[in-house]
């Protein structure tokens, strides 16, 4: 993973509503320049990188669902915690790709 996408990921829990949707344009756009060419054998390391592309789109979807709620009026510290849990879990799925 490069430094400027962990460094977005990291921007996440700190950033404006607006941000947030930025950087989610920004890693979705990663995610759809990624041409993945599934091989023949199912073990292959492409095969793997392939396969967690759905899971960080489903990860974005839900930083963008966190990010519409109103977290003024929402339980301020569990709207921290999930945010920081997203953004772990984003991180893995883009070291796995």
């Amino acid at each position: 993973m490069t430094d400027k996408i962990e460094n977005l990921i990291d921007e996440l829990p700190q950033a404006s509503n607006q941000r947030v949707e930025e950087i989610a344009s920004i890693l979705e756009g990663v995610l759809s320049d990624i041409e993945c060419k599934y091989p023949i054998e199912d073990d292959s390391d492409s095969a793997y990188e392939c396969q967690n592309i759905p899971k960080a789109k489903e990860l974005i979807a839900l930083v963008r669902a966190w990010n519409a709620r109103d977290r003024e009026r929402d339980d301020r510290e569990s709207e921290i915690k999930m945010i920081h849990k997203l953004s772990k879990e984003l991180k893995t799925a883009f070291n796995q790709i």
